[in-house]
């Protein structure tokens, strides 16, 4: 059970804003929502339920604003990894994304395959890392 009022009154302050500013980004804007309705006294199950989540990501939430504070709750832990195309690769691919404007990401992935026979960097922007191939 996380005892209500953890929250200073700046930090409060602060996280209100976050959660009513529209501009931003609605994942970091649901979080400092939730950190909020916590500091209140409302349970992770009952925050969990109203946001349509598990009482578990409410938790992990806490846990990343105990943590790290707001830039833990920004943390989406997806930064991605390298690139592996060569420079010379990079700008025949952003030219031919300005003279084409391919409607996905497949196309890319096709041309990057045909152009620069590298077949796990084309996956990579198909499928996004992880997925099934």
């Amino acid at each position: 059970m996380i005892r209500p009022g953890f929250l200073d009154s700046e930090s409060r302050r602060d996280l209100i804003e976050l959660a009513r500013d529209g501009s931003a980004a609605h994942r970091l804007a649901r979080r400092a929502n939730a950190l909020v309705l916590l500091d209140k006294g409302m349970s992770c199950q009952s925050i969990a339920e109203v946001l349509l989540l598990d009482g578990d990501t409410i938790r992990t939430w806490y846990q990343l604003y105990q943590e790290d504070g707001i830039e833990g709750l920004a943390s989406f832990g997806h930064e991605g990894g390298s690139c592996r195309l060569t420079m010379d690769q990079q700008d025949k691919l952003k030219a031919w994304i300005a003279a084409t404007l391919p409607r996905s990401t497949r196309a890319v992935g096709a041309w990057i395959a045909a152009e620069c026979r590298d077949r796990r960097t084309s996956a990579g922007v198909v499928a996004g890392p992880g997925a099934a191939r």
